[in-house]
């Protein structure tokens, strides 16, 4: 037997697709592996040019390799995703190569392989957002215990200071009671989200109570009240009666709206329309349901999931955090937070809480 039929018939057994073609790149030979990748016999592929059998490949990347292979004679390889008439899609390692007037071309099928590097890749990230998630969650502990002290020391400033004000008289020490007062409410918020943040890390659960929820909102809705008013932002509210009753911890839901406001506040600051509303509404499963709507430019809908990943951040001096913890409080209390964009522009965060009895 020639020599070259010897070659031809080795070449039907090995593992990888194997496509000769002469100097107009019309294929002289392809073996077995070839002809099952390739979904097509021989007889269909032989005789036509390579551009012919897949018309895609003559204007692409590699296309432009195979004729740098025929005119430079060097071999070349390249990782091509491949599309079949069939409809069936494939990552091929290929490979070319001079071989008298013609080009030797082999391919072998790897989306198992890259299927397993991007589970890698996907397995890899994971790990390292938990472990930031984790840093997070000692960061957090550690800042709880520090700030603890220091808070303590400032809320007695404030009562000596209060307790001094008291003997005086006047506008003047009127309005310096006021703030006083509002600077005694502020302390004793941190303190509560402090330890409400400690008891959280610790026990990684929280308490519910029965809360108005209207009541909830209106306290949120005060606290960023004069961020909204700098921005020329107006504030709407929609709420049900029926929706009036949750089970949940009051302060971390407003930590929860209070993020979702500001983010709103501040996606709006292109646009010249500048209005949130937020509504409430019981669902056909029981759960009310809780949604804070802008007019801003909304976002990207393809990328929804990842607005509540942890330390992703669209803004340039954010750290990414805000909605991933809102959505771990909303799912410790039982329920699940949404991005959506309505038809009539802006963004909609929504987010449910387990519906409560009304409070004795």
């Amino acid at each position: 037997m020639p020599f070259e039929d010897q070659a031809h018939e080795l070449l039907q057994f090995i593992s990888e697709g194997f496509v000769f073609v002469d100097g107009d790149f019309r294929i002289r030979a392809i073996n077995r592996e070839g002809e099952r990748i390739a979904g097509r016999p021989a007889r269909d592929l032989v005789g036509q040019t390579f551009w012919e059998c897949w018309p895609g490949i003559e204007h692409s990347e590699l296309g432009a390799l195979f004729r740098k292979a025929m005119k430079d004679q060097l071999p070349v390889s390249l990782e091509h995703y491949s599309s079949w008439h069939d409809g069936r899609q494939a990552w091929l390692e290929v490979r070319a190569h001079r071989s008298g007037e013609g080009l030797a071309i082999f391919f072998r099928d790897i989306s198992d392989k890259k299927r397993s590097e991007e589970e890698l890749k996907e397995a890899q990230a994971e790990l390292m957002h938990a472990s930031r998630i984790s840093a997070m969650g000692t960061m957090a502990a550690t800042l709880a215990h520090e700030l603890a002290q220091p808070l303590t020391s400032i809320a007695n400033y404030i009562d000596a200071t209060t307790k001094l004000v008291r003997t005086m008289a006047g506008e003047q020490a009127r309005e310096a009671r006021q703030a006083l007062a509002h600077a005694t409410g502020a302390v004793q918020r941190a303190n509560e989200i402090l330890s409400r943040l400690r008891s959280f890390v610790s026990k990684g659960r929280i308490e519910t109570e029965t809360h108005d929820l209207q009541t909830i909102i209106a306290d949120a809705s005060v606290l960023v009240l004069p961020h909204a008013q700098r921005e020329g932002v107006e504030i709407q509210f929609r709420l049900d009666q029926q929706a009036k009753w949750v089970k949940a911890d009051a302060v971390q839901i407003q930590q929860v709206l209070i993020n979702l406001i500001r983010n709103a506040i501040e996606a709006m600051r292109s646009t010249s329309e500048r209005r949130i509303t937020i509504s409430t509404s019981v669902l056909p499963s029981g759960s009310v349901e809780i949604a804070v709507q802008d007019t801003g430019p909304g976002f990207d809908g393809d990328r929804a999931d990842a607005l509540f990943a942890p330390f992703h951040s669209t803004k340039a001096e954010g750290l990414g955090v805000g909605l991933s913890i809102s959505r771990t409080i909303v799912e410790a209390h039982g329920g699940t937070i949404e991005a959506k964009q309505p038809k009539s522009g802006g963004a909609i965060f929504r987010f449910t809480l387990p519906k409560g009895k009304r409070a004795d």
